[in-house]
């Protein structure tokens, strides 16, 4: 986080000591917070998109959907199959080819996959940890709206079999993929 780092060294030579405790202690760790919101939102999109290919390439050997860090796979061998669960999280399963894989399944509509394919370029704009200058309010409006959307057809992978409710999320999730899509051009 350089630009932190730059606001620090800004904030220490133009506060008196006591004020720049307080800056280290109030206004940094929130000024961090806010520059990590739109990122959070991202993170949460790709976690939920591994999370539905995961389920629909069964790599849950029970209806439980189970969030590990890599590493863990081992301890849970017998909740997952670990060979997917690596495969998948690998770097041959990218966003671009999970999204693509959805799409294939029916599980996300053109607009929704659009959606996560224009949120996936503002991603790749950036690499590491964000910078304020390079990513626009319309590319953290983006991840927002592509949250929304993950969020609606995650449950649609949990809730399998629920046809009447899984086609209400999806045409709920393309509505508004459809929308944002006309926002944002």
């Amino acid at each position: 986080m350089a630009k932190i780092q730059q606001l620090r060294s800004l904030a220490e030579l133009n506060f008196c000591e006591r004020c720049f405790e307080y800056y280290k202690a109030l206004i940094e760790p929130s000024i961090k917070t806010l520059l990590a919101k739109p990122l959070n939102d991202w993170r949460l999109v790709e976690t939920q998109i591994t999370q539905m290919v995961m389920k629909s390439e069964g790599v849950f050997k029970t209806e439980k959907i189970i969030i590990l860090d890599k590493g863990e796979e081992e301890k849970y061998a017998n909740q997952i199959d670990v060979k997917k669960f690596r495969e998948i999280n690998s770097n041959r399963w990218g966003f671009k080819r999970k999204i693509k894989y959805l799409h294939n399944r029916g599980i996300l509509q053109n607009s929704s996959y659009k959606l996560l394919e224009k949120a996936r370029e503002a991603r790749n704009k950036i690499h590491g940890e964000p910078i304020i200058t390079e990513l626009t309010e319309q590319d953290y409006a983006l991840f927002s709206v592509a949250n929304t959307i993950a969020s609606q057809l995650w449950q649609v992978v949990l809730f399998e079999g629920n046809e009447e409710f899984n086609s209400m999320l999806k045409l709920n999730a393309e509505k508004v993929a459809e929308w944002a899509l006309s926002k944002i051009g």
